[in-house]
């Protein structure tokens, strides 16, 4: 089963140590574990804290309120059968927390600014009761006032003097803490007096309207002279101030300690104004995020500014509003003086990146620049403390912002050796690559020279089979003449024979000289034929010849081609290597 949430006490009070330091203990790791999640500690934070005396039902309305946040159907959540649990509660005379406790789950919501937070419920001692010190008292409310967005005032029938005397510190505490100072920003933001068990409905009816008219009026009021700066000082210290009327919850709520958290066991009527007043409070964009001076305090930054106010609390023997007026002061100038370090340290990160290395007289204009940007940014956030406290953190500024210069130029000095390092090693590798690529072009051009070789080999061949071929053409027209020659002896003869016959003049011997003429006759003619033959031979094996030379050339040429497109890449290669200059890698 997943954890629902529980409470986590964050401030312990030792009961058994009467007064110290040592009386005072707060869990910053359990506070840790809140807010510097990873999906908290960026986000801003809105805190509800309920205060008042003892046994006035603060844990068993902060119980309300965590079942309205965890509700998925918040039309219809109080009417639950689950019985109200959470923070611990009981009727009865004594007193249920001590301390300060944080529920350990957070609600993701969206503040009246539309920015996505998340809402930390805080349930505080009970103040002002027979068993605390004023102290005690002192540290609690306080604590609660300081860290919260909404403070609700728990108080019983009516808004009674006493009840505004103990916000009488703290409104010394604005008169001092504000006085002369540049801020324009109230020390604390809205507060609820929440009246339970109101008496006097036919007066003022229950709920917010019925608040607002009644608180008006007690604020008003003139007839108490100790509390009038108070009342006419109370709008300068909060943002907001508001109230509720609220009915008794129930005899069986209030006059048992069997009370188990059964909501049958409530009225109806404190149901229905409960229902309407916990939506107006912590529905969508309702709750403001906590802020100090104006910034808006993450989660993260929660843990370190409530462990800032807790340690002055601490370690003051007496809590006087001009300790709390300091601690706000140094907190206040503390993160402003840290928000502005962290821009010039952002700025010469940037600058610095990847090594970079910067001129010395570079380096020092431009940190100038961001040094004096972020004494600017100090001098104009709007803190508390005044001139003179603003001028002694602009000093702590200073100071810190020339160590951090002192950093970046050692820094700057490194990466400079780092570059001089690599840039050696880079002309290094870069003449390796260069007789490389030199060794490469160079075996190129052998080859090619080797191709124009055997290219002009190839065409000497050429010529001396195109020399041949013509030798052998101009033969077989010579043979083609010779048979023509012996062709027309032939029939000469014949023609010369067959005439001799005809007259009778052929004799023997002159018979047996033609036999001989014609048979010498058909042997050169054959003799022509067998050259003509071998002509013919020649002249084929002369055109294959020519036919695998033309093939041999065809690959020669596309060898040549290959080569040359090679040595054009190489020699753009060299190009490059030649053209890099030799300091490449500082910038």
């Amino acid at each position: 089963m997943a954890d629902d949430g529980h409470p986590v006490q964050i401030v312990r009070i030792n009961e058994q140590i009467e007064e110290g330091p040592d009386r005072y203990e707060l869990d910053v790791e359990a506070m840790r574990e809140i807010f510097d999640r990873d999906d908290v500690r960026d986000r801003p934070i809105c805190v509800l804290t309920v205060a008042g005396a003892m046994r006035q039902g603060k844990s068993f309305l902060l119980n309300f309120v965590l079942r309205y946040l965890k509700s998925a159907d918040k039309e219809n959540w109080i009417e639950s059968e689950e019985m109200l649990s959470g923070f611990e509660f009981r009727g009865g005379s004594a007193r249920e927390t001590t301390g300060i406790y944080m529920w350990s789950q957070l609600f993701p919501t969206k503040t009246d600014k539309g920015e996505k937070a998340y809402i930390a419920i805080m349930d505080t001692q009970g103040c002002f009761d027979h068993e605390a010190l004023m102290r005690d008292n002192s540290l609690i409310f306080g604590l609660s006032l300081l860290m919260s967005s909404v403070t609700i005032y728990n108080l019983f029938r009516q808004i009674k003097e006493d009840d505004l005397h103990h916000l009488a510190f703290f409104s010394e505490f604005g008169k001092l803490a504000y006085s002369g100072s540049n801020s324009h920003y109230t020390p604390f933001q809205k507060l609820l007096f929440l009246v339970r068990d109101w008496e006097w409905v036919d007066e003022r009816p229950y709920g917010l309207d019925g608040g607002k008219s009644y608180v008006s009026v007690v604020l008003d009021s003139k007839s108490n002279k100790e509390t009038k700066e108070l009342r006419e000082r109370m709008p300068t210290l909060f943002e907001d101030i508001t109230c509720c009327l609220m009915p008794e919850p129930g005899k069986k709520v209030t006059k048992t300690k069997h009370f188990q958290g059964t909501v049958d066991d409530i009225e109806p009527d404190f149901l229905r104004e409960l229902k309407a007043l916990l939506p107006s409070l912590l529905g969508p964009k309702k709750m403001s995020a906590k802020t100090i001076d104006g910034s808006r305090v993450k989660g993260k930054e929660f843990v370190d500014d409530f462990s800032v106010y807790f340690k002055n609390f601490k370690e003051n023997d007496s809590i006087q509003a001009q300790t709390l007026v300091q601690s706000m002061i140094e907190n206040g100038q503390r993160k402003s003086l840290e928000t502005s370090l962290a821009t010039y340290v952002r700025s010469m990160d940037a600058l610095l990146a990847s090594d970079t290395y910067i001129e010395e007289d570079q380096l020092a204009e431009i940190s100038k620049t961001y040094y004096n940007s972020a004494i600017e940014l100090h001098a104009s956030s709007k803190t508390m403390g005044g001139a003179e406290a603003q001028e002694r953190y602009q000093g702590l500024l200073k100071d810190a912002l020339d160590q951090e210069l002192e950093k970046y130029k050692a820094r700057n000095l490194k990466n400079k050796e780092t570059k001089e390092k690599l840039n050696q090693a880079e002309k290094l590798r870069a003449e390796e690559e260069e007789a490389k690529v030199q060794a490469q072009r160079e075996a190129v051009e052998a080859q090619m020279r080797q191709q124009q070789a055997e290219e002009q080999r190839l065409e000497e061949e050429k010529a001396r089979i195109q020399a041949e071929q013509e030798a052998i053409e101009a033969n077989m027209k010579q043979q083609e003449v010779e048979k023509c020659r012996i062709e027309e002896e032939r029939l000469r003869m014949e023609a010369e024979q067959e005439k001799l016959l005809l007259q009778g003049k052929l004799d023997e011997a002159a018979k047996q000289a033609l036999e001989d003429q014609r048979k010498r006759i058909e042997l050169e003619r054959d003799m022509a034929e067998a050259n003509a033959q071998r002509e013919a031979s020649e002249r084929a094996r002369i055109e294959q010849e020519k036919k695998a030379l033309e093939v041999e050339r065809q690959a020669n040429k596309q060898n040549t081609a290959l080569l040359q497109a090679q040595l054009e890449e190489l020699q753009e290669q060299n190009k490059l290597l030649r053209q890099r200059p030799a300091g490449c890698c500082i910038m």
